[in-house]
């Protein structure tokens, strides 16, 4: 259990590491948060509610949320934002909800596309399709302007291997 204990632990550490590689071009500033996804019991038949908490430790199968929140610290509008976070070799994605602009990569932020239509190849074989498993990157592409002061944030989901 010892060492379970400090995997977890080191886990964390980790995942709040690896999520300040997220990158976006321009003026602006680019921070994230990780959150423990909690399921709640709700009485008189209602499904359980989710929320979201800061992780002291994390285990395998754990679900959570990284959010990236872009921060315009510029003058001008912020037109065309890219905004790129590779997955923490931690985690296995899971989802978004942002799905606006959205998409990923499963070649090292290579080439992003939906996760149906992307295929991994096969040494003597045909490609397969994509799993989240393959995933390695995600990426936000945003047409609308942010203007200066502004923030916008996504958020995207993973499991704790």
């Amino acid at each position: 259990m010892t060492g379970k204990m400090w995997n977890a632990l080191t886990l964390a550490a980790l995942l709040a590491a690896a999520a300040q590689p997220a990158t976006a071009q321009g003026t602006g500033a680019l921070t994230s948060r990780i959150e423990l996804e909690k399921s709640l019991p709700a009485g008189d038949g209602k499904p359980a509610q989710k929320t979201y908490v800061t992780p002291d430790v994390v285990v395998p199968g754990d679900r959570v949320r990284v959010t990236l929140i872009f921060t315009n610290k510029g003058g001008p509008p912020a037109a065309g934002v890219n905004l790129v976070n590779p997955i923490p070799d931690g985690l296995v994605y899971d989802d978004t909800a942002d799905d606006a602009g959205f998409g990923v990569s499963t070649d090292g932020g290579k080439m992003f596309g939906a996760l149906a239509s992307l295929t991994i190849p096969v040494e003597g074989a045909a490609p397969r399709p994509a799993a989240a498993a393959d995933v390695t990157h995600v990426r936000w592409l945003w047409p609308d302007a942010i203007a200066p002061g502004q923030s916008r944030s996504v958020a995207f989901f993973g499991r704790v291997r």
